[in-house]
């Protein structure tokens, strides 16, 4: 998709009320949008299936005869995974909502009646958030063809050095600038998608920043190796990048987050992998980041792993995720302090938390208060 300002994004309307169907019309006639409607479910999947280009957003009611709006999303997802789904209903069904947002994908709701002004404002915000996501869907295909062209130079570069003996010390130094040039290019990728993360929240600016800091420092107290650490720097650095999705006027809310809302912020686990799997990382990258919020009794989610079912990096890194969290400012609280994050950790060792991520993670701010006591000392003198 064109990100271009003149691209005519394809809307689709699903309602078996024509007035409704009308009153869109209406108001999206003076916008430069390509408007389709359906009265039902079957002829808006229809519709779909026989589009000559991709639709960027689909609304569909929730209840209409033959099939309601949750069993239209279910089909509709598939057919147009990238489309923003926005559900309308008649009434505040949490079930139906809650329903409509796990098996219909759907990302946005509204009850009728609703306000011609803010449905427009949110099909614009809607629109951008589509052309922002390909354009990232774009840089990562980009990125992963420059990563299989780095793939390929090195493997070249490995034949000549074992064809050609003689400049075997010369080519180890190409693979060696190869292998160098290829960390650049990753810690540009890793960089430039944490800056992404940072702009969707700006009020939790450095925290993938600072929770990478904390597990690498977790991960070298459990002596992992250096390759482990390394691992661990990136996923961390990255666990929230499913949070694009998350609509911002959540993600900034200034009081405690509705069922709903926490619902929402859930599927963050499940959109990171789905973005970061294309991606040929060196490592299972994608997976441990999915895993970052499964808990070791099966609490977490979004797939209740238990145990060791979860990769020790993941647990390394979900600790870190709560310390900094509970440590830092959010908008509908104040930061609780370090104390009382260890605290928290302390508490739920063995029922949450993993007991040797917790005991290294204790000994880390151990040491790291003995330093600092120390340097004041020396200060003083």
């Amino acid at each position: 998709m064109s990100t271009c300002s003149n691209y005519k994004h394809s809307i689709l309307i699903v309602d078996d009320e024509e007035s409704i169907l009308n009153a869109f019309k209406r108001i999206l006639a003076d916008e430069n949008y390509d408007v389709h409607v359906a009265g039902n479910g079957l002829e808006g999947l229809e519709k779909l299936r026989t589009a000559t280009k991709p639709y960027s957003l689909i609304i569909s009611d929730q209840r209409m005869p033959e099939m309601n709006g949750v069993q239209f999303f279910a089909e509709a997802k598939n057919i147009f995974p990238d489309a923003v789904r926005i559900l309308l209903t008649g009434y505040a069904d949490s079930d139906a909502i809650i329903e409509a947002i796990n098996k219909g994908g759907v990302h946005l709701y509204f009850t009728k009646p609703w306000h011609e002004e803010e449905i427009l404002l949110h099909i614009k915000q809607s629109l951008s958030k589509v052309e922002i996501l390909a354009e990232n869907k774009h840089l990562m295909e980009l990125l992963n063809e420059k990563n299989k062209e780095l793939t390929a130079l090195n493997k070249e570069l490995e034949k000549k050095a074992r064809d050609k003996t003689a400049d075997l010390l010369i080519q180890t130094e190409k693979l060696k600038e190869s292998y160098k040039k290829s960390q650049v290019i990753l810690d540009g990728i890793v960089k430039t998608l944490s800056k992404i993360i940072e702009t969707r929240d700006p009020y939790t600016s450095g925290h993938e920043d600072q929770v990478a800091k904390i597990a690498c420092r977790i991960a070298r107290e459990m002596n992992l190796t250096e390759e482990q650490v390394s691992f661990i720097n990136i996923a961390a650095t990255l666990h929230d990048i499913g949070k694009i999705s998350v609509p911002s006027e959540i993600l900034t809310k200034p009081s405690v987050l509705s069922d709903l809302e926490r619902e929402i912020i859930k599927t963050h686990c499940k959109v990171a992998n789905d973005v970061l799997k294309n991606i040929d990382f060196p490592y299972p990258v994608a997976e441990i980041i999915y895993q970052h919020h499964e808990r070791i009794d099966g609490s977490g989610y979004p797939r209740g792993l238990k145990g060791n079912q979860i990769a020790l990096e993941a647990r390394i890194i979900g600790v870190a995720d709560v310390i900094d969290a509970m440590a830092s400012y959010r908008p509908y609280r104040p930061a609780l302090g370090v104390e009382a994050a260890l605290n928290e950790i302390i508490k739920y060792k063995g029922i949450t938390y993993d007991p040797a991520v917790v005991d290294a993670c204790l000994r880390v701010y151990k040491k790291s208060a003995k330093d600092s006591t120390e340097d004041n000392q020396q200060s003083v003198h």
